[in-house]
């Protein structure tokens, strides 16, 4: 199966503002293994690049990352791509006791943000990451 890749990055640091949704190219997966592997449905996946170093070590600048716009809800200490202040954002989310979630990079550099109460209803989440590729 052929996964888009899109003209887009997420921002592993302060967000990066989505100037195109253009696809640039497709990567070619075996349906199977992205089924039985990933455990995820095929027909709601895409690619996108990661800019910056928030998230590191898990994902480096220039990283491409396969996301699950399928997923529903949000699973703790997962990593997802978050649209926030229309800037698209990838961090690893974090939820509290209290209903509140933590945002934060995998980066101790970087300080985790806490978002409690409404926001945390409108959080706009693209989708789970669920893969990632790099170059050696």
């Amino acid at each position: 199966m052929q996964i888009p890749r899109y003209k887009v990055s997420a921002s592993a640091g302060g967000g990066s503002i989505i100037h195109s949704e253009q696809i640039v190219d497709h990567l070619t997966f075996r349906s199977d293994w992205v089924r039985n592997a990933l455990g995820v449905p095929v027909s709601s996946l895409a690619l996108i690049n990661v800019k910056g170093d928030s998230m590191e070590p898990t994902l480096s600048n220039g990283d491409v990352i396969l996301i699950d716009m399928s997923a529903e809800g949000v699973d703790d200490n997962a990593v997802y791509v978050l649209r926030y202040d229309g800037k698209l954002v990838v961090k690893r989310i974090q939820r509290r006791h209290d209903g509140s979630i933590t945002v934060k990079g995998d980066n101790p550099v970087y300080e985790p943000e806490t978002i409690s109460g409404e926001l945390v209803n409108g959080l706009d989440v693209v989708g789970r990451v669920v893969w990632c590729g790099r170059r050696m």
